[in-house]
């Protein structure tokens, strides 16, 4: 996996065929004939529930619903009370507080570390060692302090404000926003919101091992008196906040283009002068929605499958850019000979050691 300015994109992407090649990414258990990650979960997931299907007692059904139901209301926003407009318009706006209004979650390491994903535990690896280099090169340009923000203006006061995206499904881009905030949370300790923008097929609450059908950032873009704090997502030991995907709509083209996502993008980055926001985004060869997601972001992340995307398709998707956004290309899926001076063979060697 390797990092590529938007500069030198230009750059011929070949398929190597060396013998006994490998694949560095997405991780271990990892088939190429396989769609996505996802299906790799599903199949983990299924698995695993019919094993402890075989081992545990049956549950009575009426019991069993009523626990599914108790979840569910775990994580639905509290009502809020309606106040006059004069009222309202007149009160200060509160600050977030995402202790007491925000729900916990926990990182499940083992399903983390099953799909080739960053954990605290392994800290010397090839893969955490790549996305260190895409890490240092996007904070690079972040201006993390407040007043840095307002010396670089908008653009440059959105730097830490990340798209990342591919040109066509299943190239990786879930994978590498997953892998980027795990390693910003472990390595930096910088507060990191991750938020699915794939709305269409969302992935990060499936990686994640949390329901399908939280309310996300559609549900605050569709209702006016829902807030952040309702529907985010909190780590209970990690800086890290998940707002998940939302409701699923039609287009969400001009719900991201419109007034109140912008209003929205501002609070997140605004709010906390050291939070990096990480969005993952769809396909953009497949649907409009991460163009308009890509005007209030700062740098653009797009991941390129070394062994099937075409030329065409990259340059069609840098097209849809505009021309002056900071956007990097990562090669993902690479493959490299059975070679010991290759990237990161050091820290394997001292790992087996």
């Amino acid at each position: 996996m390797s990092i590529i300015d938007r500069a030198t994109s230009k750059q011929r992407i070949t398929k190597p065929t060396a013998a006994g090649a490998k694949h560095l990414a997405p991780g271990p258990g990892r088939s190429r004939k396989e769609a996505s990650i996802l299906d790799d979960i599903d199949a983990w997931e299924h698995e695993r529930e019919q094993g402890t299907r075989a081992r545990r007692p049956a549950v009575p059904k009426e019991l069993a619903q009523t626990d599914l139901d108790a979840f569910g209301a775990a994580f639905k926003p509290a009502p809020k009370p309606k106040a006059p407009a004069i009222q309202k318009a007149s009160q200060p706006k509160a600050p977030e507080q995402p202790s007491a209004r925000s729900r916990e979650f926990a990182f499940d390491h083992q399903r983390l570390e099953k799909f080739g994903f960053i954990t605290p535990k392994v800290r010397r690896s090839r893969i955490s060692e790549e996305f260190r280099l895409i890490k240092r090169r996007l904070m690079q340009r972040m201006s993390l302090s407040a007043k840095n923000k307002r010396k670089n203006g908008d653009n440059g006061g959105r730097n830490h404000v990340i798209l990342v995206t591919s040109a066509r499904p299943s190239e990786g881009k879930s994978f590498v926003a997953m892998n980027l905030a795990l390693s910003i949370i472990f390595d930096e300790g910088l507060n990191v919101m991750l938020v699915d923008g794939d709305v269409a097929r969302p992935s990060m609450s499936k990686i994640l091992g949390l329901r399908n059908d939280l309310p996300g950032l559609t549900d605050l873009l569709l209702d006016g008196d829902a807030s952040l704090p309702d529907v985010l997502l909190r780590e209970h030991e990690h800086p890290m906040t998940y707002l998940a995907a939302g409701a699923v709509v039609q287009s969400a083209t001009d719900l991201f283009g419109g007034d109140r996502m912008e209003a929205l993008v501002t609070d997140m980055a605004e709010r906390y002068s050291d939070r990096i926001i990480i969005f993952d985004a769809p396909p953009l060869l497949a649907s409009t929605e991460p163009v308009a997601l890509a005007e209030h972001a700062g740098q653009v992340v797009m991941v390129v499958d070394a062994e099937k995307t075409s030329r065409s398709a990259v340059d069609s998707a840098l097209d849809l850019l505009e021309t002056d956004q900071n956007v990097n290309l990562v090669l993902n899926k690479t493959t490299v000979g059975n070679r010991t001076e290759q990237f990161g063979s050091y820290y394997e060697a001292y790992n087996q050691a």
